[in-house]
């Protein structure tokens, strides 16, 4: 059952700026109509504003533009409806944590939003630049109860569905850059970072970490980021409500996730991924190791493994590996 704050701020958005008569809030949360006022003052002192005129009710004129808990809760409905969202002004990492309340029996699926990480992880045990700048660092937390062969696609599935609900909401073409950055006519502006625990027949939990730059300008990067870095505010040339964008992103992952555990993101992925392929058609570089090989980029095979075309026509199929785009 949502709390009392998150069904006031529901039965507000779904109002859509008309007026909510205190007796209408006073019988949702079972409370008496003076009551409601206090519940008011809460909200209001986490940055909710309203317009209140007598015999009409409430109306709400104003949300918070930080991250807030409730917002985020109140607008997981339908596909996210059963998400738990934990909202934190500081962490160490949000998979990490995401890491901890599983292990603590936090009950699943859930989304853990920092505004600020102080050892954000990325992938190969790299740092995660994560100031607290209207960026969104999130993780998502699951108990599957799936074959590993199911979590194969995992991360270039989520990817892509990510893609497709930042393009419509922000209006950019944001693409996949194989195994797991998100990019923006050749800059990053997102990174992936699934981690999971596994037994020899069932995946027993997963994380999604998402850290995705949203509204920052670039003024605070360290200088070797701004060459090879973008954020959809630099993109689109405009800043975004991060409330709503993350409760979209949570609602497409939703349905990517229960697409992934009934199988049908194989054929899905297949069709769309060469629609959000940054490196398609073009000449890169792969590093293994200390092995680098050249060539160009043919798509994913069934597996997610990236096709590799050499000079000679071979193909060769990586399952892991940094790739740069050679010029």
């Amino acid at each position: 059952m949502p709390d009392s704050h998150v069904l006031i701020i529901r039965e507000f958005l779904a109002a859509d700026g008309d007026f909510v008569s205190g007796s209408e809030l006073a019988e949702l949360i079972g409370v008496s109509r003076v009551s409601v006022w206090s519940y008011m003052e809460k909200l209001k002192a986490q940055g909710f504003d309203f317009e209140a005129v007598r015999s009409k009710g409430y109306r709400l004129t104003k949300v918070p533009e930080e991250l807030n808990q409730a917002l985020i809760q109140s607008r997981l409905q339908h596909a996210a409806e059963h998400f738990r969202a934990i909202v934190l002004d500081e962490v160490d990492s949000t998979n990490s944590e995401a890491e901890r309340l599983i292990a603590n029996g936090e009950e699943a699926p859930f989304v853990v939003i920092s505004r600020l990480q102080t050892i954000g992880r990325g992938r190969l045990g790299r740092i995660w630049h994560s100031p607290q700048n209207g960026n969104l660092y999130a993780s998502f937390g699951f108990r599957p109860q799936i074959s590993p062969t199911q979590m194969s696609l995992f991360t270039l599935w989520m990817g892509i569905n990510i893609c497709e609900c930042i393009n419509s909401i922000c209006r950019v073409n944001c693409q996949v850059k194989w195994p797991n950055d998100l990019h923006i006519e050749g800059k990053k502006v997102a990174g992936i970072l699934t981690e999971a625990r596994m037994e020899a027949d069932q995946v027993l939990s997963a994380v999604l970490g998402l850290g995705l730059n949203v509204n920052s300008d670039g003024s605070d990067w360290p200088a070797e980021l701004k060459e090879i870095a973008t954020s959809l505010r630099q993109s689109a040339g405009q800043s975004f409500d991060i409330n709503k964008l993350v409760s979209a992103i949570t609602g497409r992952i939703a349905i990517a996730y229960k697409q992934l555990a009934d199988g049908s993101h194989r054929a899905a992925l297949k069709e769309r991924w060469p629609i959000y392929d940054t490196l398609a058609g073009k000449k890169i570089s792969l590093i293994q190791g200390e092995n680098r090989i050249s060539g160009i980029a043919r798509g994913i095979d069934t597996s997610g493994a990236l096709v590799v075309e050499k000079e000679d026509g071979a193909r060769f199929l990586a399952r892991a590996g940094e790739v740069t785009i050679e010029k």
